[in-house]
């Protein structure tokens, strides 16, 4: 079953809730703010009604939520773990469990086998839970259950409520988002009326950027791009090498690309140690490029989404700056 108000599938995720007793929570790969302070609200959430939910994240966590209250709990997924015995899943910010990476790719058979949850607001999310809430219009996954916490009468907690700021305001990009809209500013209002930390957020956010970051970001803003309004770089494995910079540096590169003047796309091509090439993919509104990451099975929102390519590098920019040419209008 597919909701889309918080209101309304709130008793269902109430029913489905009361028996449980384990509860196995999972977000997608390379998780980011919104993933994890989503998870993490979750799990204290579920905490405080007497359950034992288990956060596994199936991919390195992103350093700038390791200060969010709680974050002890959210174990790594590595090959070879056994997944914990759990009545049934709770899937955030996530369309599908193949997002879920590695932990998928293992245990497909366990996790199969369990009713599943799925909150999320990407427009790609065909709900594919056993219960699913999937609002697109929402401008995260933290504020979706910020209101479906509230409309079961979870009490929110700072704890809660500063591991939900974090998902907002990485998602939303301090706001600065299409998708930021009057409920995303109410939320926000009332985290903070809840006791959310938003000092703690905001040095986490913007005020600790690693060294090796800022030398990737150089690096690939120096191979910076343009054809027209069309914008694009690489990062190749020998960077991330030369660097030590984490997977999460790459979102620095996206966003500092996007705020170029004149700019209606700008694609990130990140070379992986597996040969694969992950892209990013940004876009003023009236360009969906959630549909053109769906031609490789990514997906995401509609100005700004991402995929994983099972080729080289200079195909991938072939292939994918042909589909945004033609996206853009641009003859070929």
């Amino acid at each position: 079953m597919i909701h889309t108000d918080p209101a309304t599938a709130a008793p269902a995720f109430a029913s489905m809730l009361a028996p449980a007793k384990r509860i196995l929570l999972l977000t997608h790969v390379n998780p980011d703010g919104d993933a994890i302070g989503s998870m993490l609200a979750l799990w204290h959430v579920l905490t405080d009604m007497g359950k034992t939910p288990l956060a596994i994240a199936s991919s390195a966590l992103p350093s700038y939520i390791e200060g969010l209250p709680g974050i002890e709990h959210v174990r790594v997924y590595h090959r070879g773990m056994a997944l914990p015995e759990t009545d049934l899943i709770w899937m955030v910010d996530t369309a599908t469990l193949m997002r879920v990476g590695q932990i998928y790719d293992d245990c497909t058979a366990s996790l199969s086998n369990r009713p599943l949850l799925i909150v999320d607001h990407h427009v790609t999310n065909t709900g594919e839970g056993t219960l699913n809430l999937i609002a697109p219009e929402s401008a995260s996954t933290a504020d979706l259950l910020y209101r479906l916490f509230r409309a079961i009468d979870v009490y929110i907690t700072p704890e809660i409520a500063t591991c939900l700021l974090m998902g907002l305001t990485t998602d939303t990009q301090s706001f600065q988002t299409s998708s930021t809209n009057p409920q995303a500013l109410r939320t926000a209002a009332e985290l903070l009326e809840a006791g959310a930390d938003h000092y703690a957020v905001v040095q986490a956010v913007y005020y600790s950027t690693p060294y090796s970051t800022l030398q990737l970001v150089g690096m690939a803003l120096s191979q910076l791009q343009q054809d027209d309004d069309l914008v694009w770089t690489n990062v190749s494995w020998a960077m991330l090498r030369a660097t030590g910079a984490e997977d999460e540096a790459s979102d620095d590169i996206v966003n500092r690309m996007q705020r170029m003047a004149g700019m209606r796309a700008c694609a990130l091509f990140k070379e992986r140690a597996d040969g694969t090439v992950k892209i990013s993919l940004r876009a003023k509104p009236g360009l969906d490029v959630a549909a053109i990451a769906g031609i490789w099975g990514g997906g995401g929102h509609t100005q700004a989404a991402g995929a994983t390519l099972s080729m080289g590098l200079e195909e991938a920019q072939r292939e994918v700056l042909h589909q945004l040419r033609e996206a853009l209008g641009r003859k070929q």
